[in-house]
């Protein structure tokens, strides 16, 4: 018993530790925003705020469309979130369900697409785009955002439509069921973990894409939070606890993301172990 006691402290003194680390970057991020410039720039900044307050988070408010910045971010990650789903969904279940050597290949063809540096593709995709005039508009961001999420995602749901027996859905078409209704009433509510998995994702990876939003985005009411963070790197001069706000600004919407969506991915990690 003692020795159980023993192992299971040491395991809980281990993931407090992993967790304090984990947690220190943000932490950091939030004395930095709530303390002065001098303390920030300081050789030895103190571990705790000596005198917090919150006017980095006032300024960038007022002097910033933060606000915009969000809803611009918010509906371009949820577009390309819902879009990538649904397209992930049906390739992934296709390369399943559906054996065939071009289809296969079609596949690897995906993932391969995933590899190539989104600094290789700046230009043409630029020139391209500039021909569809589609510059400066939302329906670029999300086709960028869908090029990156899509291999990835397809491939992870093909993962979890491969761990699904198909003696299931044969059961399902005894029944009366085609093959659609057979995937949305029985297969789609046992894949709800790589469900849950995949817009978490997609929304981060949307939330933190920087290099197509830059490029395609030169007008300022178009941009997304991560360039209009990086509109406060002046030429001459960093206003580092403005950057450290708009830093814990830019989390806090990702953290209810995850919140909202961590019941349903536990939830379906025990629906999919019972019903499998």
């Amino acid at each position: 018993m003692r020795t159980k006691w023993r192992r299971d402290g040491i395991f809980l003194f281990l993931l407090v530790l992993l967790v304090i680390v984990l947690l220190f970057p943000v932490y950091w991020t939030f004395n930095s925003s709530v303390s002065t410039p001098q303390i920030v720039l300081s050789k030895n900044p103190p571990l705790f705020p000596l005198s917090p307050g919150f006017i980095s988070y006032q300024e960038i408010i007022q002097r910033k469309p933060v606000l915009l910045w969000f809803f611009n971010t918010i509906y371009i990650s949820l577009g390309a979130t819902i879009l990538s789903l649904v397209c992930s969904l049906l390739a992934g279940y296709s390369l399943s369900r559906f054996k065939s050597h071009g289809q296969q290949l079609m596949g690897y063809i995906l993932l391969l697409s995933r590899m190539i540096p989104g600094t290789l593709l700046i230009i043409p995709i630029y020139m391209v785009f500039s021909r569809m005039k589609l510059i400066n508009t939302y329906q670029a961001l999300i086709i960028m955002n869908l090029e990156g999420i899509i291999p990835f995602a397809t491939w992870m749901m093909k993962g979890f439509f491969d761990s699904i027996p198909r003696q299931i859905e044969e059961a399902a078409n005894i029944d009366g069921c085609n093959w659609f209704s057979s995937f949305v009433r029985i297969t789609l509510p046992l894949t709800l973990p790589g469900v849950a998995a995949i817009t978490i994702y997609s929304l981060i990876l949307c939330w933190n894409e920087f290099l197509y939003a830059r490029t395609l985005a030169y007008n300022q009411a178009k941009w997304v939070f991560t360039v209009g963070l990086a509109s406060f790197i002046g030429e001459h001069s960093v206003n580092w606890n403005q950057i450290m706000a708009g830093g814990i600004l830019f989390i806090l919407p990702l953290i209810v993301f995850f919140i909202f969506l961590e019941p349903f991915l536990i939830s379906g990690l025990a629906s999919g172990s019972v019903k499998g």
